[in-house]
């Protein structure tokens, strides 16, 4: 079983970081980026290295992103939002260990939240309600739902793709007609340029990364180069009407 990649306090403050920055927070209460208690959230995070002294608690992924979630959707560390950031943070959490939820409807991930924040999920047969319980019912209802995705590239918009390098030290030249030049460091590469935002494809996005040293046999490997930032983006967009949904609770 390979080791659960387990989002860290700083990276959870950037999911709300992002998230406060974003239009669709602006539309509906969500209160400040910062949390109102620190110490809430740094317990809620903290749960996912829960141990005896000799094993984790939590070493499975949905038993990980379990507990991420339930703590920062229950400990309120911030003063509005946080179902909104603890959602966030479960698909990046998932998205990092190369995993993906299926079969999971927009109306189900609302129903999961809200039934979570009410104390209403089931419980396993015979276990009496309390965090423990909680956390066990959350992880089973994740462990359901998730499927490993392959690892490697895959394509971006422009947009997306221009974020990522520019927060791995890359510059951009002007576009000159249908191109674009590309440097980091000394070393440079041309990417065709068709129009303002478009779809880039897998094949385009490798040659990149390997002729400015971004590829797994200079060190960076797809996890690695996948900007974290572009993946709130990527989750917000694709869930615009859950976040404004979550609001309500």
């Amino acid at each position: 079983m390979s080791e659960v990649i387990r989002l860290s306090e700083e990276e959870v403050l950037r999911i709300r970081r992002r998230l406060a920055s974003i239009d669709l927070a602006k539309q509906s209460t969500f209160g400040g980026a910062e949390p109102a208690y620190p110490d809430r959230l740094a317990s809620a995070v903290a749960r996912q290295w829960t141990s005896n002294g000799t094993a984790y608690k939590y070493r499975r992924l949905a038993e990980v992103a379990g507990t991420l979630f339930y703590g920062v959707a229950m400990s309120h560390a911030f003063e509005n939002g946080n179902k909104r950031t603890a959602m966030m943070a479960l698909f990046v959490q998932l998205d990092r260990n190369r995993n993906i939820l299926i079969n999971t409807s927009e109306q189900d991930l609302y129903s999961f939240a809200e039934q979570v924040a009410d104390h209403r999920l089931a419980l396993p047969n015979g276990m009496n309600r309390d965090s423990d319980s909680e956390v066990i019912a959350v992880s089973r209802w994740i462990r359901a739902r998730i499927q490993p995705i392959p690892t490697g590239d895959r394509h971006m918009r422009f947009t997306e793709l221009k974020s990522t390098l520019e927060a791995l030290g890359c510059t951009f030249d002007g576009p000159d007609k249908n191109y674009v030049k590309i440097h980091r460091g000394s070393a440079s590469v041309s990417l065709g340029y068709p129009k303002q935002d478009y779809d880039v494809a897998v094949n385009e996005i490798k040659r990149v990364r390997k002729h400015l040293s971004l590829d797994a046999g200079h060190g960076v490997d797809a996890r690695g180069f996948y900007d974290f930032e572009s993946s709130v983006d990527r989750f917000v967009e694709k869930h615009t009407e859950l976040m404004k949904r979550l609001a309500d609770l």
